[in-house]
Order: structure tokens, then sequence, then C-alpha cells
């Protein structure tokens, strides 16, 4: 097949708009020229910020917006010590180590009460357990909070990439069918503009555009084209000389600045939500002379989620944190710098020296008299004296710790979540647990707005699987003895899109505080059966909680037990069913079959399936008659020929 030149390309109409008129290649890459030129002139305030948080997070403190030109701009560094004594850093980083304690286990909730939708329900939580796991979701997860603490937001966009999953066939030219597989990937606030910023939910958005810079190699990988590359402009963190104070420059500071990168392009995509003029909605994916893509929506709604460090009323994108520090931070080192240069001063021993009793003043000038130094003078015209001023004022080291306590305090965090410490006079475990609880509830805040973008990312990708995915798909098993982890499913199965954590949030009922509860209802006997043994299930429980580490090597011989019969509650999906085995535990196997039998996924079956059930039943059976028998007395006769 002949493939068309540019010339022939761009002479073909696309689409039409609203009144009607044809619209044409360079006329599509015209709209998204001015789109993106206006929504960046109106993102532009925000996108100052987000560059000084960066130079503040980093150490690069003397800096600041400039409202006439637009731009960061170096502070006049002025007399003295300019030291920077970076507190923003480690409270980012607390905020972060606790954030990442939040688990994100997930359950999806059956569409009606049908033992039907109860089964397919079970289908999609697996299936969602699989999608973390295989998309690596925990690194991008961290990846993503951190850029939302950075600058107040972050984004996830997914898609279906039609040449992932297993392959099904060869065309023999070099090219294989594949199955496809979902993707997911992290997008920094300067990526993305929204259609308004004032729009606050990206529901509310009718369209999202992306700019991103790949190189031309990326740009292959994803599309399978080739454009020529140029140097693009990017954002990153380079080194920048930073004033030390009386002349002298050091050169430790990073700041957020562009850079050039090579070999690259300008990469454009346009989500345009399905609306009454475009029923399916419209994506195009373009460069800034190339258009890739234009058709429509290939999913029900734009597949990006949003996460927000705090929410701002009325506007798309979150603040920072790091912005509310910015104004403490300057306060706090111009009061330790204030002490700095009182020490100083101290440690150049300044001179009062009449006029004429030294004949070379300059010596003096640096750094006093030091240590050793022989010092001339003509004592008739006086003698140099130190110069006696008053010490520093303990306001000054006052300010510094109520600076300090602020910062923490906007930050969410206190001494006992920085450095383990206690406010004075604080010594009761009572007091300080409910402390750990204050802190923890206003860190929850941020907590929420994490749990609630992982929430709806997976019906995201609910919504993608159902809507491309075609066929059976099977789901692997980890290990031999988890068989029963293997799942097929096809697209029909997901009807249900209404996910609920099966945790609370961490940061309000925290691990310690479960673990404490866990045991303590151990203790009081709340999990013994009615021979007052804990059972295996509540003892395992225990020991994970304990964090002994390695529990599993100790594995007894009634875990395998519990793993068999799991097993073969797991094939019966399968239409496998086997007699007991002469090695099994005829009461385990009894309790772990009757729990499976008395779920909804069994009564489903039993509805579909009859005869399998029934043989299910049959296997049951056999265990409780092999049960019944062990147990049973042993006759007269048998018993008194043993006695004998």
């Amino acid at each position: 097949m002949k493939t068309k030149t540019s010339e022939e390309r761009r002479a073909v109409c696309i689409d039409r708009d609203e009144n009607g008129r044809a619209l044409y290649e360079e006329d599509i890459l015209a709209e998204l020229a001015r789109e993106l030129a206006r929504r960046k002139e109106e993102r532009r305030p925000l996108e100052l910020q987000w560059i000084l948080n960066a130079n503040f997070l980093s150490g690069h403190q003397y800096c600041d917006i400039n409202p006439q030109n637009g731009e960061i701009a170096n502070a006049d560094p002025g007399e003295g010590t300019r030291g920077c004594f970076n507190r923003i850093f480690p409270l980012v980083e607390t905020r972060l180590a606790n954030l990442k304690q939040l688990k994100y286990r997930m359950t999806v909730r059956p569409r009606t009460s049908e033992a039907d939708d109860a089964v397919k329900a079970d289908i999609s939580t697996k299936l969602l357990a699989s999608l973390m796991e295989t998309q690596g979701f925990s690194a991008k997860r961290d990846m993503l909070v951190s850029w939302s603490e950075l600058c107040g937001s972050a984004f996830v966009l997914s898609w279906w990439n039609r040449d992932g999953g297993r392959e099904l066939a060869g065309s023999g030219k070099g090219k294989s069918v594949r199955e496809g597989a979902l993707c997911c990937g992290l997008l920094t606030p300067y990526e993305v503009y929204p259609e308004s910023v004032y729009k606050q939910d990206i529901e509310d958005q009718r369209s999202i555009l992306l700019e991103q810079v790949l190189t031309v190699d990326e740009l292959y990988e994803l599309y399978g084209v080739r454009v020529p590359g140029t140097e693009a402009d990017t954002f990153a963190l380079t080194p920048v000389s930073s004033g030390g104070g009386f002349g002298a420059a050091v050169s430790s500071a990073y700041a957020m600045t562009c850079r050039r990168q090579k070999n690259s392009v300008r990469l454009h995509t346009f989500f345009e939500r399905p609306n009454r003029f475009r029923p399916e909605g419209r994506l195009i994916i373009a460069t800034e002379e190339t258009l890739l893509f234009y058709g429509p929506l290939p999913y029900d709604t734009i597949p990006i989620c949003a996460l927000k460090c705090r929410d701002m009323p009325g506007q798309f994108f979150g603040r920072s944190v790091i912005a509310d520090l910015i104004p403490l931070q300057r306060a706090y080192n111009s009061a330790k710098n204030k002490i700095h240069d009182h020490i100083r001063t101290l440690a150049a021993n300044p001179l009062l020296v009449p006029e004429g009793s030294v004949e070379d003043v300059e010596a003096l000038e640096g750094c006093g008299v030091t240590p050793g130094t022989v010092l001339e003078y003509n004592a008739e015209r006086g003698v140099p004296t130190p110069l006696q001023f008053p010490g520093i004022s303990d306001e000054v080291r006052l300010e510094c710790e109520s600076i300090a306590r602020e910062m923490e305090y906007v930050a969410g965090v206190s001494q006992l979540m920085v450095v383990g410490g206690t406010p004075s006079g604080v010594v009761s475990g009572t007091a300080i647990e409910r402390l750990r609880q204050i802190d923890a509830t206003r860190l929850s805040l941020t907590g929420d707005n994490i749990r609630e973008c992982v929430r709806k990312l997976a019906q995201i990708w609910l919504r993608i699987c159902k809507r491309c995915a075609s066929g059976c798909r099977i789901l692997d098993c980890v290990g031999a003895n988890d068989a029963g982890g293997v799942l097929v499913w096809t697209a029909e199965d997901l009807n249900s899109f209404d996910i609920a954590y099966d945790t609370e949030n961490e940061l309000k009922y925290g691990e310690e505080a479960q673990k404490a509860a866990f045991l303590e209802a151990m203790k009081l006997g709340l999990f013994c059966d009615e021979t007052g043994t804990v059972p295996l299930p509540f003892r395992r429980r225990a020991l994970e909680m304990m964090r002994l580490g390695g529990y599993g090597e100790l594995m007894s011989e009634s875990e395998l037990q519990l793993q068999n019969a799991r097993r073969e509650n797991a094939f019966l999906a399968y239409g496998r069913t086997e007699d007991p085995g002469p090695y099994d535990d005829d009461a385990l196997h009894l309790d772990e079959h009757r729990r499976f039998a008395l779920q909804q996924s069994f009564a489903a079956l039993r509805k579909k399936e009859p005869e399998l059930a029934a043989r299910f039943d049959a296997h049951i059976a056999q265990h409780a008659r092999r049960l019944a028998e062990a147990s049973a007395p042993a006759p007269t006769g048998e018993t008194e020929r043993k006695t004998q």
C-alpha cells in the first residue's frame, strides 16, 4: 500500500467543526497551538510558585518571584552572613515517611445482591491486586506523592497499550499480534494544562491538554513514528552560585531552571470528554508540526487521575505545604544569621585602637589579634583595648525556636514525628499517644487525598480493561502452593466500579494501635474456640503483627494442609474434583471446604453447574465420613485384645 506524502495528507479533510467548516491537519495543529498558548498564560503564576518551591526545597533560598518580569530572581546578598539553614527538606521528608505507611488493599463491591455479581466483584478485586503488582505501583505511588508535596499536585495517566501483554500470533514479517495490556505513567503538573485553572476537579474540565518533552527515540517507541528532533526547553535542577556573605561565593545550592534537551520533540495530547457535539469525545496526539492521531476518545472518560497535597476550593491545582513554609524559612534564616554574625564578631576580636598607637592598622582589620600575634603599639598614644558590646539577646534564640515550632505546626508534624521528642512536662504514655494521634489526624488530610486518588485510579483501570480487553485472559499465580491464585477473566466479568478500602486510614488508626488492640484481644481470649485454643489463622496473624521475620520458614503441617484444601477449592472452578488423599487431615479439610461451600461463589456455581457442585458435596461427605470413622470407639472385643 502506497504511503501518502505530507502534502497529500494535509490536503485531506479530517473533521468538521460545529459550524460545518472543514478541518485539515494545519487547522488542528493551529488550534492546539492557540489553546496551549492561552492555557500557559493562565497557568503561569502557579508555575512560578512551583519553581520557587523546588528552589527552597533544594536549598537555594535567597530568591523570590519578580512580579515585574514574571521570573524567579536572586535576592541581593547584602552585608553579613547569608547562610541557608534548610528546615523545609527534613519536614517534607518526615511527611513523606509517614505518608508511606498508607496501605491500598481494596475490594470491589458487587453491583447487586445476586450471587453472579458477587463472583464478578471477586474477580475484579483480584484483577486490581494483579494490576497494582504488574504496574509497579508502589514505586510510582512514592514518586507521585513526592511531586504532590513539591508542587501541590501530581497526576497519573492510564492508557491501553495494544502492543503489550502476551503474544497471540505472528504475521511472519517480524510482527506479532498481542493481547494488549494496561499501562500507566506519572505526569508532573508542568505537563498538564486544564481548560480552566478555576474548575476544581478533572470531572469539571471539558478538556485537558498535555505537553511532554520526549526524545525522538521515546516517541518512536510509543507511536512507531520518526520525526526530526530539535532542542526543547525543559525544567531541571541545576547547580547555582549562592552568596555566602561578606563577599564569599559558595556553589553548593541547586535551583529549578530551564535546560535545553537535544534531539527532542514536544508531544501534545488533547483529551476532550464526550459532549453533545462529539458524543464519543475526541483524542488528538501531535507534535508541533505533525499530526499523529485524530479520532474519538478510546475511553468513556478522560483517563487522568489527580493527587493534591492540599485542596484549594475553586482551584484545579492543589497547594503545596512548602508554599506556606517559605515565609517562615526566610525568617528562620534571618534569625540564625544574626546569631552567626554575633559569633563571627566575637571571633574576629575587634579592638579600639587610639589614633597613631599602632603603625600597621590594616593587619588588624581582617581578624583582630589572632593567637600568638605580637602587637607593637605606642603606649604614649594609648593602649588598644577589646571592643565592649552587649551579648546577644535571648529573644533572638527564642525567636529561632519559636519559628522552628511554627514550621512544624504548618507542615502538619511535630517534635514527636521529626525527632521523637515530646514537649516539656509531657511524660504520660496516654498524653504522648494523644499527641501522636493529633499529628496523625492533621497529616491524614493528605492521606485521605492519596487514598481517594488511588481509588479513582482503580476505577479508571477497571473501565479501561472492560472497554479494551478482548477474549479470555489468565492471571498467573505466584508460588507452587498457591495454584488457587490462577484467575480467568473476560471484560464481561467487570460490571461493578464501586471500590472500597479494606482498612481505615493508617494515619488515623496507626499500625501500632492496631497491633496493640489485636494482642489485647488475644489476651482476653476473644479469638479462642470452644476448647480454649487460639485457631491457627489468628496465631499466624499475631506472628505477622509482631514482625518476627522468617515465620514462613516455620510453616507447620497444618499450614500445608490448609493450602492443599484451598487448592482443591480453587480447582473446583475448573471442573476438577478429587477424592481425599491418604495424608489429608480430615478435620482441617472439612472446615476449609465448608467455609468455601458457605460463600456466594459456591451458591452461584451450584445454580450454574449442579453436577459439579454435587461432586464437591460428595467430597465433603467423604471427609466427614473418614473423620467420623477415625473418632468412633473401637469394638469391645478388639479393645480387650489390645488390653491383653
